[in-house]
């Protein structure tokens, strides 16, 4: 997979998870923060 691919999917991720602190919802944002820190190590992957 791609590189750009997966951090485009990981900025997607962390908009998610800072669109839903504003809206007030902690724990999804806490499961995309997640979900964002884990394509760090993706890309980490796929760059190698």
């Amino acid at each position: 997979m791609s590189g750009a691919l997966i951090a485009l999917t990981g900025l997607i991720y962390l908009y998610v998870a800072l669109e839903q602190l504003y809206r007030g919802d902690k724990w999804l944002c806490i499961v995309y923060l997640g979900y964002a820190f884990a394509n760090v190590g993706l890309y980490k992957l796929a760059v190698k």
